[in-house]
Order: structure tokens, then sequence, then C-alpha cells
């Protein structure tokens, strides 16, 4: 069944190196099948390549790829880097590359005409679409950045971070001004690192995740918060929100696995009430991502097979690779995988019809 899911993928890989003997082999079974190599980010010090975080344009049309590793790991200065691809040609359209750190997180506003990039030297700098230049350059004072995203008006940015030094009650979140770049209001996440945020489609709302075990939801307007999930037991390392705002799910790891499976759990968002839970078994879950007509969750881990979980039926579709990071086009036709330098788009409506 996979094999003939596979079968009608388009693949681009965006990297320099040359397809596997194994994607070579896929190749030459299925003419269909049209790999594209294209050009890779310059990688002196053998750590840029890594992609962080990727994401399509409201249109379809553009891919934004975040690069670049923390540069508390590294023993090398490591600045990253972001590029914008044209999704048709392969065309690098810009390359943005003014960090002293990697790149962890990155957005399209709701309109398409700004691109929002996070990096862990504690910067959020914010892009024009029409010709790539800056708009604004926001220096966000608690700490490295670990996500973002703009208000649905695309009016304001949320911006999460993980707390040096561990201060108790240091913001870790903070919404800003886009037009100005000035601060307009900063909360305390119960966690040390924020692993995701989101605003809700009316803005009202911002849903928020902690990397130990927190999910909350934030009223924009009366400053009161909900507390979804807080567990001594789970270790997150995504969060999303589907695309009608009715369900949040998070995915990581419980501590008492030892972190040899992941699980994921959906909640109501009104509600907080849990729908759904998949544990199975796969080290370091890395992404989940909405379908953009909320009936399938992409589940993504570097250390097993992407897994498309269709939420009505229960059916797990395997794909062939792993992945370290995934995002779906808007118009739902193509699946963006990540894994290291590269990324591979694949027909996401074939892959979901049976055979």
């Amino acid at each position: 069944m996979l094999r003939n899911l596979m079968m009608g993928a388009l693949w681009l890989t965006l990297g320099f190196s040359h397809l596997s003997a194994e994607e070579q082999a896929v190749a030459q079974e299925t003419p269909d099948i049209h790999p594209l190599s294209l050009e890779t980010p310059e990688n002196p010090n053998g750590n840029t390549n890594v992609i962080s975080d990727l994401e399509f344009s409201p249109d379809s049309k553009m891919l934004a790829v975040a690069y670049g590793r923390y540069q508390a790991l590294l023993q090398k200065s490591d600045p990253g880097l972001a590029i914008v691809w044209d999704v048709a040609s392969g065309k690098r359209l810009a390359t943005l590359n003014k960090y002293k750190d990697g790149v962890s997180s990155i957005s399209f506003s709701s309109n398409g005409k700004l691109l929002a990039t996070g990096s862990y030297d504690g910067t959020v700098q914010i892009w024009r679409g029409s010709n790539w230049s800056r708009q604004a350059l926001i220096k966000v004072v608690s700490g490295p950045v670990t996500a973002l995203d703009f208000s649905p008006d695309s009016t304001s940015i949320a911006v999460g971070t993980t707390v040096q030094g561990e201060v108790p009650m240091k913001p870790n979140l903070h919404l800003y001004q886009v037009a100005t770049g000035r601060e307009m209001i900063s909360l305390r996440c119960p966690a040390i690192d924020v692993a995701g945020v989101q605003y809700s489609p009316d803005g009202k709302s911002l849903v928020y995740a902690g990397m130990n075990g927190v999910v909350q939801v934030w009223n924009v307007e009366s400053g009161g918060s909900r507390t979804i999930l807080q567990s001594d037991d789970m270790m997150l390392f995504s969060m999303t929100l589907s695309h009608d705002g009715r369900q949040i799910a998070a995915g990581g790891s419980p501590f008492q696995y030892k972190h040899k499976k992941w699980q994921i759990q959906i909640w109501d968002t009104d509600s907080g009430k849990l729908k759904q839970k998949k544990t199975e078994a796969g080290c370091m879950l890395s992404s989940v991502r909405f379908s953009p007509d909320d009936r399938w969750l992409i589940i993504a881990s570097l250390e097993s097979r992407v897994k498309l979980w269709n939420l009505s039926t229960g059916q797990l579709i395997n794909l062939s690779q792993s992945g370290g990071d995934v995002a779906v086009s808007p118009d739902g036709k193509l699946l963006a995988l990540a894994v290291e330098n590269k990324v591979t788009l694949l027909e996401f409506k074939k892959l979901i019809e049976k055979r």
C-alpha cells in the first residue's frame, strides 16, 4: 500500500547532494517522480545546514526554511540563515543571513507580505516580501527565541523564548507591534522553554506550550489564562492549533517510557477536554501539524517514519522516510519533510488516497 502511495509523489530535494541509492532505485521504478537538486547554503563549519523550521507562504508558492543550531551546543560559531524558495521552479528567492546564532523559527504573516525569523541570538527580524528588505529588528531580552507566530491581522507577533539562568518569574512570552517592533505585553509561560506559540484564528487567544509538559490558552483581551495540560511526566517538543481553532495537538515523550516512545494528545480548545491520545514506539518526536482541512495530523520523528493520522477513522499511514520537521501547503497539495539539510516535497493528496 505504501509503495503505491509513494509512486505518485513529486520529489523536490533542496540539497546539493545526489540522490541516495535507495532514492535512485525508487526513481527508476516510478518515472513520474521528478527529483530536482538545488544549491544549498555554504556551510564552512558543518552546522548551518541543519533545518530547524519551515513554512509555506499563504498562497503556497513559497517555502521559507530556517537553518542553524543553537551556538551554545556547538564548538564552533554557527550564525545560521533563512532561505526562501520558489516552490514551482526551485529558485532561491532570498537568502537572509543577518544572524549571530542559528535561526530557530520562521513564520509568514497571513497576508503573505511579511516573513518573520527568530534566532537563538535573541532577535526577531521581520522582512518585507516585496524586496526582502528588513522592516524591523526586535531584540528580545528574555533569551534565545524558540517560537513565533503572527496575529491573523498581521499587526502583532507573539514570541516565545527559553529563559536563561532559570529566573523564576522572568517573562518568556512577548507580544510585539509589527510596524514598530515595540513590545506590547510580556507574559510568563510556566516553563523554562517555550516549545510552541500560536494565535487562534480570530486573534483573541494565544495558545502556548512549555517543554516541561505545559499547554495554556491566554485570552489576549482579558489577560486571563486556562491550563489545558500540566504534566510532570511529559516533555513536549511540538504544539499546533487546528485551522478552525477548535483543537490543540501537542506531542513529546512521556518520562515513564524513558524516551523510547512518543505520545500525542489532542484537546478541545474551548472545554479543555482530552479528545484523543496516541502513544507509539519511536524516540524524539519533533513536529506535529494539522492538514489544512484538519482531518489529518502529520507526525514527524527523526528516529522513525513520518506518519499521517486520520483523526476521524484512526487510519495511520507510515511514509518511507523520517522527518525532523514538516509543513503542509495551505492549498493542501504538498507535504514538505525536512531532514538535516534536505527538504523533500511530496504530493499530499496522493499520499492519503486509498489504493
